[in-house]
């Protein structure tokens, strides 16, 4: 199956062909927009050409364009998970109790970046859903949601609790943020850095091993086979996170 990278700032999104239009996965930044265009027009692909939107969770890096798209596309359906809807409403990342980074090195890494970038606050512009969107609450085939794509929506929460993902048939999947190969030098062992609950993470882990994944497509680093997932499972440890 043909799927296309669309390299933004900070973040991997990932666009298959569905007849002839488009499932993207994620959207990036808000202030990637001039780039998501001009990625776009490199393509040959309009802003019209994309019939759906899969989020994979509610991040800034991950849904800021997400009102852009339909501003300029209104008959775009956005996937999501029911957990997201409340979430992505709030315009801003959740951080809930006891979330945090993967380790001090991790921690100290952000707390300069953020130095150096004031501006960035983890807001994205809020999104509400419409009733041409499709909410699931549990795994869905693609073909139950009127895409004609061999393979199925899953949920893997642990970065954040509306976290999903999109496996194929052939053994790719699309991981949004569940797994990364991203700062490996700095410990984070295809760990993305920010984690909601680590305990729930591996699980998601453990979940996409049972489902015999292949190759995970990451929206943070190099596309990686799922042997380093079984390689690096709970080799972090709750005790070396730093909280937010």
């Amino acid at each position: 199956m043909e799927i296309i990278k669309l390299k933004l700032s900070a973040t991997m999104c990932y666009l298959i062909p569905v007849k002839n239009k488009y499932l993207l996965i994620d959207t990036g930044y808000q202030k990637d927009k001039a780039l998501f265009y001009r990625n776009l027009s490199n393509l040959n692909i309009s802003i019209k050409d994309i019939d759906y939107i899969l989020l994979t969770h509610h991040h800034d890096d991950h849904a800021g364009l997400i009102n852009e798209i339909k501003t300029c596309n209104k008959s775009c359906k956005i996937i999501m998970h029911e957990k997201c809807v409340t979430l992505v409403a709030k315009g801003k990342n959740d951080m809930p109790s006891g979330c945090g980074y993967i380790n001090r090195r991790v921690n100290m890494m952000i707390k300069i970046f953020k130095k150096l970038n004031k501006e960035w606050d983890f807001a994205f512009p809020a999104y509400r859903v419409d009733n041409n969107d499709i909410i699931i609450n549990e795994d869905t085939t693609l073909r139950e949601i009127g895409i004609d794509i061999p393979g199925k929506i899953i949920y893997t929460p642990g970065h954040t609790v509306d976290s999903i993902s999109l496996l194929l048939d052939d053994g790719i999947c699309i991981v949004g943020d569940a797994a990364a190969n991203m700062m490996n030098f700095m410990g984070t062992r295809y760990c993305v850095i920010f984690i909601t609950d680590l305990k729930q993470y591996y699980q998601s882990w453990e979940k996409l091993i049972k489902e015999n994944v292949k190759n995970i497509y990451p929206a943070h680093g190099e596309i990686f086979g799922i042997e380093k997932l079984k390689k690096n499972i709970y080799k972090n440890k709750k005790d070396n996170m730093v909280e937010v």
